[in-house]
């Protein structure tokens, strides 16, 4: 109990934002899909890989995403792609990298947009760091 309650005094934490959460989970998803040796870890892995790119794309088709529509169309495609692949892989013998490299576009975008955003606010913090968080 000692250790929540400090956890909760500590000024320091913050509650991630949106996109701190999104990194977090496209790099699991990326970590499970580079460990998915036997059959059993690959579905998995790819299974929640399609569960990711079905929430994005779900958040990206909301009245209230304020990302640009042009952006929101390539967000979507995108998804639409990595589920269907995710799918595919599942039965076939399909490699894993196509998907970890999208996910890692991913990563590496909302970074950028994170690094811009703290930019605009003068903010000299640093953006981010998945691996802090995993």
């Amino acid at each position: 109990m000692q250790r929540g309650l400090r956890q909760y005094q500590n000024p320091s934490l913050h509650a991630a934002s949106p996109q701190e959460n999104e990194i977090v989970a496209f790099t699991l998803c990326n970590a499970r899909l580079s460990d998915a040796g036997d059959s059993p870890r690959r579905i998995e892995a790819l299974h929640k890989t399609h569960q990711l790119w079905s929430l994005i794309v779900k958040d990206v088709s909301l009245e209230g995403n304020r990302l640009p529509a042009g952006l929101k169309q390539q967000i979507a495609t995108l998804g639409m792609w990595a589920m269907q692949y995710s799918i595919s892989a599942m039965s076939r013998e399909l490699p894993l990298d196509p998907l970890i490299g999208i996910n890692q576009d991913m990563i590496d975008g909302l970074r950028a947009q994170m690094a811009g955003q703290a930019a605009r606010a003068g903010s000299t913090a640093a953006p981010f760091s998945a691996q802090r968080a995993v």
